[in-house]
């Protein structure tokens, strides 16, 4: 049983502002575990508009009350820890386990036992921290119907941008990115993938689905052009309080065209009457067994550097892909 329950917890104090403080885990209650970090991954989408004070008011209504202020703040959703004490009341043979948790980014985070997301050890932990993108790719690709032979345009190489182009390709699908970094655009060719610059990107109105993954309101008027007749749009960034004018004139409603949100807390209703969020994390559970994956994660860095590492990410995003803090 572990005595040192102080731990290192990441704030978000106020727009461009972060900090790791300490904190402390209180005794455990029945029915909990205790797990330590080994991992988490830091969301360029989300998180970045949370550090630039972009979000909105109140910023993740699963969790806020209404006019709860943004700041300060813990936030993440990509922790991948080990159990290393049980509570009363959970089985002892638990310790030990590796698990994946929508937590925020710290050392220690107590876990309701029944709602534990088991990992397989064998998933490295920088890799496993992808779990949380995968789900918002998965039910990406369920929003937009893709089916085999189905051509896809994918906007954004961003880390949900390239989950949603590889798992679109192997449901079948003709799949072009679009993204100007070229880090991003090598890792789609080396998964056998078609990606181009925006500049090189010339919409011909013949996809079938056509996904907005940039993190830009102003795509949406791209991804219009890129859509055939009665195409779906699919809009898998969060926006926050940005907004840009979208054309829906002629072309948006001769086409027939029909713009559809996707959003992970919920499964999609072509889905929910056979899917649980348990079958969800399944699929993704075997997902993270591609070794492939791996093109996307940069080298971890320190936790202790996390005011560096977002100031990075604001000034060159397109460096990174899957930013990793470690935890040692």
């Amino acid at each position: 049983m572990t005595r040192d329950r102080r731990a290192r917890e990441l704030w978000f104090t106020g727009p461009h502002a972060v900090e790791v403080k300490a904190g402390f885990v209180p005794p455990l209650a029945p029915g909990h575990v205790l797990a330590r970090a080994l991992a988490s991954g830091v969301s360029q989408g989300t998180e970045l508009l949370l550090y630039r004070g972009e979000g909105p008011v109140p910023f993740d209504p699963s969790l806020d009350a209404p006019r709860t202020p943004t700041f300060p703040r813990r936030y993440g959703y990509a922790w991948v820890g080990e159990v290393v004490e049980t509570g009363a009341g959970v089985d002892a043979s638990l310790a030990g386990t590796r698990v994946f948790a929508l937590a925020a980014h710290g050392d220690l985070h107590a876990l309701d036992a029944g709602a534990l997301r088991p990992l397989d050890p064998a998933v490295p932990p920088a890799r496993a921290v992808l779990a949380a993108s995968l789900e918002t790719a998965v039910t990406c690709v369920w929003d937009g119907g893709i089916a085999l032979g189905d051509r896809v345009v994918v906007l954004g190489g961003g880390v949900v941008g390239l989950l949603v182009a590889r798992l679109a390709a192997r449901a079948g699908a003709d799949v072009r990115v679009v993204e100007p970094s070229s880090r991003r655009r090598s890792v789609a060719r080396g998964w056998g993938l078609a990606a181009v610059t925006p500049d090189a990107d010339a919409p011909g109105a013949d996809a079938d689905v056509v996904v907005e993954a940039t993190g830009d309101p102003g795509a949406l008027e791209r991804a219009i052009a890129h859509a055939a007749f009665e195409a779906t749009i699919v809009v898998a960034s969060f926006y926050g309080t940005r907004a840009a004018a979208i054309p829906l004139g002629a072309d948006f409603h001769r086409r027939r065209l029909r713009l559809q949100s996707s959003q992970v807390s919920a499964i999609p209703p072509g889905h929910a009457r056979r899917w649980t969020f348990a079958r969800r994390f399944e699929l993704v559970r075997a997902l993270l067994a591609d070794a492939a994956l791996d093109a996307l994660v940069d080298p971890a860095v320190s936790f202790d550097d996390a005011r560096a590492v977002y100031e990075r990410l604001e000034r060159a995003p397109g460096d990174a892909i899957q930013t990793v803090f470690e935890y040692g």
